[in-house]
Formats: structure tokens, C-alpha cells, sequence
């Protein structure tokens, strides 16, 4: 008889998880990732397999609340994936070839570093008005594609600060929207297409655990997914980038346990 109450304490973990990946509008991988790996030791490949599937009930929540709450931006949703989606595939493929350890290294580096230094110019009042541009970037948006189908993290990190700015963007809020859209749709995507058939034997006998998990964690990401995009809505440019910065350094220390953990 299966005992489902075993991972019972991912039930908050997992509403804790969900608020902060929603309301920053980064990849809730990047927390999953260090539970999955560290925390419950589950084999790297279906680890970074269930964060993207734990995602996807998360930020479909989200996508429900930002359509319910209007703060999502279509024109830049439709920008954004055309180079995501096709980087997104392309970090998938490379999966079993890609040296994966060294990749978090290094994006853990980046993350640290811009978080600190996000804080840094918010503590010390150099905090610029963001300035309205008809920019898409381009290039940022298929180097976090890349990295959302390779690492399964990086997407919402890299494309956020350009999308805040843009012109057809109102609200801090519509940007971590429309954020969590493009999240959302590239984690499909990378879910997809990771499914070859050895990895379905390998997901095939691992199944009974893989529900205990989700059983847990699905609804309790779609609780989260639903508060997260309502924190976002509130809260104003200056408070946004400390709340990101502080986020960003904290899932650098994650990723790089996760890291290390494999060495």
C-alpha cells in the first residue's frame, strides 16, 4: 500500500516556493531544483524533469490570477517567445551532452552578482526611474530560453528587467505578468521535450514516487501561484528591486549547493 503522507511537509514548502517565484516573476526551478536534488536526493535528470513539471501547476495558477487580475501584456508575451521557445528546444536537445555543474557555476556567479548589485543601487539611492523604450532583447531573451531548456532556470532573471521597461508595460505588476506567461509556455515546451524513450522507462520506475511528490506539491504551488501575482501588483519599482535582488541572492546560494552537490 502506497504511503501518501510521506512528503506531507511539501504541502507548505511548496506555497512558500510558489509566492516567491509568482510575485518576482523568476523561475520557480531555481528553488525546486536544491529540494529535489539536495534535500530529497532524487536523481539530477528526473530531478530537473519534476521542477519543470512542478512549475507548470504553479505558474498555470499564476497565468489564471494575471488574466483574472489583467496584468498581462500580449504584445510582449508574443515578442518574447518567438526567440524562447526556439532557444528553449535547442538547451533541451543538449541536455545529455551539456556539462550542467559548470553551467549553474557560472549562472550563479551572474545571478549573485547582479542581485548584490540591484540592492546596492536601491540602499544607496542610486536607483535610476526605469525609462520607456520599444526595445525587445532580443539576445537576452534566446540566451534565458537557452538556459531555461538546459538548467531549467534563468528565463525569468534575464528577460524581466528589459520587459519593465518597456513602453506598452503600466505596471511592475504587468511585467511580472507577462514574465510568468513566457515562464510558463518555454517550461512546457522544455518538459516536452526532454521526454525521449529512455527517460520515460526511467520516469516509469520512479512513478509511484514522483506522485507521492506531486500529490503535495501541485496543489500546493497552485495556492502559492494565485497569492504571488497579487504581491506583485502591489508592489512599487523601488520595493520591486530590493524584493528581486534579495530573491536573486538567496537562489545563487541554492544553486550553487546544488552545484557542489554533484561534484
Amino acid at each position: 500500500m502506497i504511503d501518501y503522507f510521506t512528503y506531507w511537509y511539501l504541502f507548505p514548502v511548496s506555497i512558500g516556493i510558489a509566492i516567491l517565484a509568482m510575485s518576482a516573476g523568476i523561475s520557480g526551478s531555481n528553488f525546486w531544483i536544491p529540494v529535489y536534488l539536495i534535500w530529497l536526493k532524487i536523481e539530477p535528470k528526473t530531478g530537473f524533469w519534476l521542477a519543470l513539471l512542478t512549475m507548470i501547476f504553479g505558474f498555470g495558477s499564476g497565468v489564471l490570477k494575471n488574466l483574472k487580475q489583467e496584468t498581462i501584456n500580449c504584445y510582449i508575451v508574443k515578442r518574447y517567445l518567438r526567440i524562447t521557445i526556439p532557444a528553449g528546444i535547442l538547451g533541451t536537445v543538449l541536455v545529455p551532452f551539456a556539462p550542467a555543474q559548470l553551467l549553474i557555476v557560472i549562472f550563479a556567479f551572474f545571478v549573485f552578482i547582479y542581485g548584490a548589485s540591484t540592492i546596492y543601487r536601491c540602499c544607496n539611492g542610486r536607483v535610476e526611474e526605469v525609462k520607456s523604450h520599444e526595445t525587445i532583447y532580443w539576445a537576452r531573451a534566446a540566451l534565458a530560453g537557452f538556459l531555461k531548456g538546459l538548467i531549467a532556470t534563468g528565463l525569468g532573471k534575464l528577460i524581466l528587467p528589459g520587459i519593465l521597461g518597456h513602453k506598452k508595460i503600466k505596471s511592475p505588476g504587468e511585467a511580472v505578468g507577462s514574465t510568468v506567461v513566457v515562464i510558463f509556455v518555454v517550461n512546457i515546451v522544455a518538459v516536452l521535450f526532454r521526454l525521449n524513450p529512455s527517460f520515460i522507462a526511467v520516469l516509469s520506475a520512479n512513478a509511484t514516487d514522483i506522485l507521492r511528490i506531486l500529490i503535495w506539491v501541485a496543489p500546493g504551488v497552485v495556492i502559492g501561484g494565485q497569492i504571488g501575482p497579487a504581491i506583485a501588483r502591489r508592489l512599487p519599482v523601488l520595493y520591486m528591486k530590493v524584493y528581486v535582488g534579495v530573491l536573486l541572492i538567496f537562489v545563487s546560494i541554492l544553486m550553487f549547493l546544488r552545484a557542489f552537490a554533484l561534484f
